[in-house]
């Protein structure tokens, strides 16, 4: 039945407007109405929505304009059946989306007030796991393990610390179980790092402390060591050095300031020589020809001291200029000739000048015969007093 409304009329006391007692009617058939959708016909159900209620749902909000229906269970206790919850959870209810039910297999605990779900329908899971979703999955596995299942398109900056597993000493006995793994960077780099990379040779090393103030330029490009003493031209180990000559310098007291240089001005008597860190040895670089790193090797050429020794720069790690300590040691020595008077060195052979040996360079009782390529005496040659 319609909601019944009593006619009082334009103005009062018109004579339009209904008679008391079919007003009254009106006014009972009103309220009998709501005492039987809401009760027995003559008692109203006081239980209907309350904390005692035998509602299956309690402390109800809904929210209509986000098509939400939110359930409160901090409060009273949830009754119902597994079959009851079912029916409210049907096709077509508000637990749907697009017309699916989403849930399926719900378990009601009502000793603790929760709802479990069993299993969900992978198609309604991929629903929800879309590429613009949010959601965030907690102690979640996945197997992909088998054919056709794959996890892709995973970024590594996206990937949480510790989520790769970077030891390799599980497998590091075995040929096959790598045998087309790509391997860890800091992996890689220690082993570069273990091996010997040839730079160009120095001219020279310096055997002592280079009495020379230290510049570090930016960060190491650029780097110098300026003369601090007596102005004269760069003379090293015996070697008087010319313009970008390569130079070993791993004396410095401060260790810092150790390294690879090029002559960048010669200095004079009024000038102060000037050293440069190298371009292939200013910036830090495991096995890289343009850059300075363990295992970097170097051999020096000439000098009193150091002519035929190899270094190797054995500074373990990322090396930070002007403040890593950076040393060398001696891997190898090699002995490097040089021609004496009257003689000629070209490659490995030595050959005599007979013209610049003179009798005085010999004594009395010895003579120097010169042969030529078939034994020929060619010149005898006396000592002083013969």
């Amino acid at each position: 039945m319609a909601k019944q409304t009593i006619n009082i009329g334009t103005i009062a006391n018109d004579g339009t407007g209904s008679t008391l007692r079919a007003a009254g009617d009106l006014i009972n058939d009103n309220f009998n109405e709501i005492y039987t959708s809401f009760g027995d016909g003559s008692t109203l159900s006081s239980g209907f929505i309350t904390a005692t209620s035998t509602d299956i749902f309690q402390n109800k909000t809904i929210d209509s304009a986000n098509n939400t229906l939110t359930l409160d269970m901090s409060e009273g206790t949830l009754t119902g059946t597994t079959a009851e919850f079912n029916t409210a959870l049907s096709d077509g209810s508000f637990a749907t989306l697009a017309g699916s039910e989403i849930l399926t297999n719900k378990t009601i605990d009502t000793a603790n007030n929760t709802i479990s779900i069993v299993e969900a329908d992978i198609s309604d899971l991929q629903s929800y796991l879309t590429s613009s979703s949010t959601a965030t999955l907690t102690n979640k596995t996945f197997d992909a393990n088998g054919t056709g299942n794959s996890i892709s398109n995973i970024e590594v900056a996206d990937l949480a610390s510790g989520v790769l597993d970077t030891d390799l000493t599980s497998v590091s006995a075995s040929d096959d179980t790598l045998a087309s793994a790509k391997a860890i960077k800091t992996y890689v780099d220690t082993i570069a790092a273990a091996g010997i990379h040839y730079h160009t040779a120095v001219r020279v090393e310096s055997p002592t402390n280079l009495n020379a103030a230290y510049n570090n330029g930016t960060s190491g490009v650029g780097a110098t060591l300026t003369n601090s003493g007596t102005l004269a031209a760069i003379s090293i180990d015996g070697v008087t050095l010319s313009l970008n000559d390569r130079v070993l310098v791993y004396n410095q007291t401060n260790a810092a300031h150790n390294g690879i240089y090029y002559v960048s001005t010669v200095g004079d008597g009024a000038t102060a020589w000037v050293l440069t860190r190298t371009t292939d040895t200013d910036s830090y670089g495991a096995s890289d020809p343009n850059a300075l790193g363990e295992g970097d090797a170097f051999f020096v050429k000439e000098g009193d001291t150091g002519a035929g020794e190899l270094y190797v720069m054995n500074t373990s790690g990322t090396i930070t200029f002007g403040t890593t300590n950076i040393t060398f040691t001696v891997i190898a020595e090699t002995a490097v000739y040089s021609a004496g008077t009257a003689l000629t060195l070209t490659g490995t052979t030595f050959s005599v000048t007979p013209s610049s040996i003179s009798s005085t360079q010999l004594t009395s009782a010895v003579s120097l015969q010169i042969l030529d390529s078939s034994g020929t005496v060619v010149k005898t040659i006396y000592g002083a007093g013969s």
